[in-house]
């Protein structure tokens, strides 16, 4: 268990699970992560590849264990609750990575097609901002999306202005993609805008067996 992150958060319709190396499931993760699983259109717009077999599943796994013992990077597998279409299947994933020094936090999300239109975007976002700045006393979240990528346009700022956040501006060949430079579009959320909105904070932090 981290002492700086929540092994789990339940949001209205959401679970957000920590994975730990004794618990994550390398080939119920490799099923959803594989070249012949994977939808290529959840894969346009982000950094990463499918999985070509399970060794690729596995040193993922191990990252994200190791940033989450150093303290610097909380990865969850978000999971629709009972009531939902898809009740329990990993619907994709939310990561929030710490910069300790600058004070910051910067969130990465992945949602399978199949999960698109729902809103969890935001629900989840919801979350982790909350954990940003409530629990881990940052005071600035950042989160960027590919310049071509309107669906993600559309999620980030319902919630970045929701919360009184700003568009930054657009990023130049700030990541690669198929091997080409990209740009991305930045977006932040301070913590005096944060509290400002007067966020409803509809979700609970679990830590070990709570």
């Amino acid at each position: 268990m981290s002492e700086l992150f929540p092994d789990r958060i339940e949001t209205e319709r959401l679970v957000l699970e920590h994975e730990s190396a004794a618990d994550a499931d390398l080939f119920e993760r490799y099923r959803h992560l594989s070249t012949d699983a994977v939808d290529p259109a959840a894969f346009e717009y982000i950094p990463v590849s499918p999985h070509e077999h399970p060794q690729d599943t596995a040193e993922m796994l191990s990252h994200r264990h190791e940033r989450w013992a150093d303290g610097v990077g909380a990865t969850y597998v978000v999971r629709p609750k009972a009531g939902e279409d898809g009740a329990g299947l990993p619907a994709g994933e939310a990561e929030l990575l710490a910069d300790w020094e600058a004070r910051s936090a910067y969130f990465a999300f992945g949602l399978r097609k199949r999960f698109w239109g729902r809103g969890y975007s935001g629900e989840r976002a919801d979350a982790l901002v909350s954990l940003a700045f409530d629990r881990l006393d940052l005071a600035a979240v950042t989160v960027t999306h590919l310049v071509e990528n309107e669906n993600s346009r559309h999620a980030v700022e319902k919630y970045v202005e929701r919360f009184g956040g700003r568009r930054e501006g657009t990023i130049r060949n700030q990541i690669t993609l198929d091997d080409e430079p990209v740009d991305t579009v930045r977006y932040s959320i301070s913590r005096g805008e944060y509290e400002a909105s007067d966020p409803d904070r509809e979700h609970t932090f679990h830590d070990g067996d709570d």
